[in-house]
């Protein structure tokens, strides 16, 4: 039975990175049914990305979240030190990297973080333009490496952006979400901060992320 309690309420997208980003695109469509859309690039940062609608159990119809396929540019040079956005240059096939909320007071989030001694890097204005031509313009926290190897998520805030799943998006259903963690108290405490405390976290011998995505063609594991 689907556990509709482990999706977070402020879900804004997880993230997949991949070595290669048209055979990671390929290969997440042999395991689902559903074949990615094209986002856009990420200049001077070396990746692009390609999306996927999600679709969280017991949410209402119509909230906004999606997957993100991220991997490098093959238009773009890779950075001098080889490092890309989000760790991505660590992925070995198919890696549910990381993952993205959105607070509804984002600063004050951002403020509260800092004062718990939470430790999520620095708010960074980002951009991007689309496959249709569209600027998107958004901020962010960030920090390279990871925090707690991307089980703790960063903050986004999209401002007066279209956000991504508003598009027209091709979708699969995503049944359950959790966080494993070594210290599964001190995780809680970082989500509840950030604004995730209803996230599912279990004690484990090392900072995973775990979630099942079901589309037409199967289910894919994490």
């Amino acid at each position: 039975m689907d556990d509709l309690s482990t999706i977070p309420a402020n879900l804004d997208h997880l993230i997949i990175t991949v070595p290669e980003l048209e055979a990671g695109v390929a290969e997440f469509e042999r395991l689902t049914g559903v074949k990615a859309v094209a986002g856009g690039r990420h200049p001077g940062r070396g990746t692009a990305n390609y999306l996927i609608g999600l679709t969280p159990a017991g949410w209402p119809e119509g909230a906004h979240t999606y997957l993100e396929i991220l991997g490098p540019d093959p238009q773009q040079e890779a950075p001098a030190d080889g490092t890309l956005p989000l760790d991505a240059h660590l992925a070995q096939g198919l890696t549910l990297q990381t993952w993205a909320i959105h607070p509804h007071a984002f600063l004050a989030k951002v403020a509260g973080a800092n004062t718990e001694g939470i430790d999520f890097g620095e708010v960074r204005d980002m951009s991007r333009e689309t496959a249709e031509g569209e600027l998107l313009e958004w901020r962010l926290t960030s920090r390279s490496p990871l925090p707690s190897k991307g089980t703790q998520p960063f903050l986004i805030d999209w401002g007066e952006s279209t956000h991504p799943a508003e598009a027209a998006l091709p979708s699969v259903e995503l049944l359950e979400f959790s966080i494993e963690s070594p210290d599964a108290e001190e995780s809680r405490r970082a989500l509840d901060v950030l604004g995730a405390g209803d996230t599912q976290v279990v004690e484990g011998t090392e900072h995973r992320l775990h979630a099942r995505l079901r589309g037409p063609g199967g289910v894919l594991k994490f």
